[in-house]
């Protein structure tokens, strides 16, 4: 696969738009680009400055991209020829201390591209788990407290419900209970209050 140098391709002209755009001008492309860069019927324009600065851009951009072309081939280039006839040329690529040392560069840098510099690992690591963690933290206060409070409420008012029922049987020794309690309730009230 070709994943390391697109990746280093893709870094290198991230900030390639940004060549030839003097930060003392509007940033505003899209009218420079649409307005014709040779002016027909003026004969005496003078465009010579305009194609240096071309061929000055041109230059870097092109030296970016024939270097990730170059770490493409690098990486990437087959270790023996295919012709017959090179047989001195590959028992020369086939050894040698330096094809070691190489060699191991070489399967560091493809198995860093082959997982995608880790990127996965660091999105799982920082995001997926950080966003698992923080809905089980509020799937748990959303079922533990906020749905437990109507919960509470309604078996309050089950249980209160129950109360109530078993004391209206119609038994007067219950309703004189009941009211005696409650006068001796509000007369404690009355007489804590006065002090």
């Amino acid at each position: 696969t070709m994943l390391f140098p697109i990746l280093i391709l893709i870094l290198f002209t991230l900030f390639v738009g940004f060549l030839g755009i003097p930060f003392n001008h509007d940033v505003d492309i899209l009218t420079k680009w649409l307005t014709p860069s040779i002016n027909l019927l003026h004969k005496n324009s003078n465009n010579s400055m305009d194609w240096y600065e071309f061929c000055k851009d041109a230059v870097f951009s092109f030296s970016i991209a024939s270097f990730g072309i170059f770490i493409a081939f690098f990486l990437y280039k087959p270790l023996y020829s295919s012709f017959q006839n090179l047989d001195l040329i590959n028992s020369f690529v086939k050894m040698g201390p330096k094809r070691i040392f190489s060699d191991k560069i070489k399967n560091a840098i493809y198995d860093w591209s082959y997982k995608r510099g880790y990127i996965d690992a660091f999105y799982e690591t920082f995001f997926t788990v950080g966003i698992r963690k923080l809905s089980e933290f509020a799937h748990f206060f959303d079922r533990r407290i906020i749905d437990a409070i109507p919960n509470g409420v309604g078996l309050m008012s089950f249980f209160v419900a129950e109360v109530i029922k078993s004391v209206g049987g119609g038994r007067i020794s219950s309703y004189l209970f009941f009211y005696f309690s409650y006068v001796s309730i509000f007369l404690l009230i009355y007489y804590f209050c006065n002090l």
